[in-house]
């Protein structure tokens, strides 16, 4: 796979330590990952501009490389340099790392794990994954109707399943408790609390079906299908992943 990964540091002790404990995640991934350019990027501060985007408690995030995301429009320039040379892609899929998220190696190594699993997803179980993100397309009223935290959500959940057993693999299962009694403890936002409290409850050793766990979550969606319609015209409109989400199958039950 056409990877690159780019560690911004403060001195070359921390970059070195940093890109050892990226490198032991991406080897965990070898045979699952496509021939895509990837750009891991891994921070020495935190931009508030993307925390701004995706709140607070954001540790990072995976996405495409397209010139109108909106990621693009308030990044820093020396991320700019990186993902784009001369104005043209040079990647076609990014991973972020804030710098608190890469100053512990348990966290650096679940948050690049979880969303190495998005890029896996996306690229191989496509359907299935743009089916999974219209759901945070919902309003506000609705999610709170529906009684949804983000961890319910089958691609969010499989990628906290993925995350929790490949830092367990690395460190340890005592070690990563620690790590996230230590983030229920710091409590950055309540949603943040809960989000951890359900990764904690998580069961590695038990294999996520993400086709047979979307089929039987999205009848639970049913009474919000307008919303979901219009979210996905959008994405329709300029996102070929998303041509062949089938949204009335799925919320009456069918398989993705």
């Amino acid at each position: 796979m056409p990877l690159k990964l780019i560690v911004k540091a403060d001195d070359q002790a921390t970059r070195k330590q940093r890109e050892v404990a990226a490198q032991r995640v991406l080897d965990c991934f070898e045979l699952q990952l496509s021939d895509r350019q990837l750009l891991c990027f891994l921070d020495n501060e935190d931009w508030h501009a993307f925390k701004r985007e995706n709140g607070v408690a954001n540790r990072g995030f995976y996405s495409r490389v397209k010139a109108a995301h909106p990621h693009w429009q308030i990044a820093p320039a020396y991320i700019l340099e990186s993902v784009f040379s001369s104005g043209v892609p040079a990647s076609d899929d990014f991973i972020y790392l804030h710098g608190s998220t890469c100053s512990n190696e348990v966290g650096l190594t679940m948050t690049l794990a979880h969303e190495l699993q998005h890029f896996v997803q996306r690229t191989s179980r496509t359907r299935l994954w743009a089916a999974n993100t219209l759901v945070p397309n919902l309003t506000t009223a609705a999610i709170k109707d529906l009684g949804l935290k983000w961890c319910d959500v089958p691609h969010e959940r499989e990628a906290r399943i993925v995350a929790k057993r490949t830092a367990e693999k690395l460190f340890g299962a005592e070690a990563v408790r620690h790590h996230i009694d230590a983030r229920i403890g710091q409590r950055i936002t309540a949603a943040d609390a809960d989000d951890w409290e359900c990764i904690r409850g998580l069961v590695t050793s038990i294999q996520f079906d993400l086709a047979t766990e979307t089929k039987l979550f999205f009848p639970r969606l049913k009474d919000h299908m307008p919303q979901l319609q219009a979210a996905l015209r959008h994405f329709q409109s300029d996102d070929p992943d998303f041509a062949e989400v089938d949204l009335n199958a799925l919320l009456n039950g069918a398989s993705a």
